[in-house]
């Protein structure tokens, strides 16, 4: 039996994945550490497949997302020495079932484009993608499944490391749930206003999209490492979907085989 692996590099963390057809499974996480070399990339995605009992499976192939470029060639590198074959890294001239053409995708990362697949495959269109992750960003497609825009925030826990960073009085924290809308020190006060204000903050930009550009069955999915800690704060109907980016992969891989 064989399948498919699929990679997303991340600023924070490498994401390793396997497909058995349409049935995901996520393997594990590495650091994303720019100074790994290309064997110990390897080692690490090997480590993890083996954990998961796939150590004597073959792949037909993998594919790979990278918003770091000093690692996209070594991952790519470790892929090939563990499928024997070159990984597919997608990129927006190919199939995605995304018009791009309205957008300069010069800078643009491939995780929005693979996020917006997934979403517009799954759910329909027009869809906005939220993406909590280190940046909160946002994507937007309109009823043609065209990429008409979006925005990048800062994400959660990157909003608390620099009020720590840039001011002399506030604390280092870690993000993590509240059910407190006001804070009662200043611990909370941060908490909720990184954590309830992006849940705010994206409940306003919903209506704001909708009535801009007249999208009134718009879909919402939100997705990424903070999605489950900001969903509880939003006023919208939305869905949480935390694998769509990995899905996005398969998607464009099966596009594009």
């Amino acid at each position: 039996m064989s399948g498919v692996l699929a990679v997303d590099i991340g600023n924070s963390n490498i994401v390793i994945g396997f497909f058995d057809g349409s049935e995901y499974r996520e393997l594990g996480r590495l650091k994303s550490d720019r100074d790994f070399s290309e064997d110990e990339i390897a080692e690490g995605f090997a480590d993890l497949i083996s954990k998961a009992g796939l150590k004597d499976r073959s792949f037909d192939g993998s594919v790979l997302s990278s918003v770091v470029t000093e690692m996209t060639d070594k991952a790519a590198g470790a892929l090939k020495k563990i499928t024997g074959k070159d990984a597919m890294i997608p990129n927006t001239t190919m199939n995605t079932g995304i018009d791009v053409s309205r957008y300069d995708t010069s800078c643009l990362g491939f995780d929005r484009v693979a996020d917006l697949a997934a979403a517009v495959s799954e759910y329909g269109c027009p869809v906005m993608v939220c993406d909590l992750g280190t940046c909160t960003t946002v994507t937007v497609a309109d009823e043609k499944a065209r990429l008409v825009g979006g925005m990048i925030c800062p994400g959660v826990q990157l909003s608390l490391d620099a009020e720590a960073q840039r001011t002399s009085k506030l604390p280092q924290l870690t993000a993590r749930k509240t059910d407190k809308l006001l804070g009662t020190d200043t611990e909370s006060n941060m908490i909720s206003g990184a954590v309830a204000g992006t849940g705010i903050m994206l409940t306003g930009l919903i209506k704001k999209v909708i009535k801009e550009q007249g999208f009134d069955d718009l879909k919402v999915v939100i997705t990424g490492g903070w999605s489950e800690a900001v969903a509880e704060w939003m006023d919208a109907e939305v869905i949480r979907d935390p694998d769509l980016l990995m899905r996005g992969l398969l998607t464009v891989y099966n596009r594009n085989r």
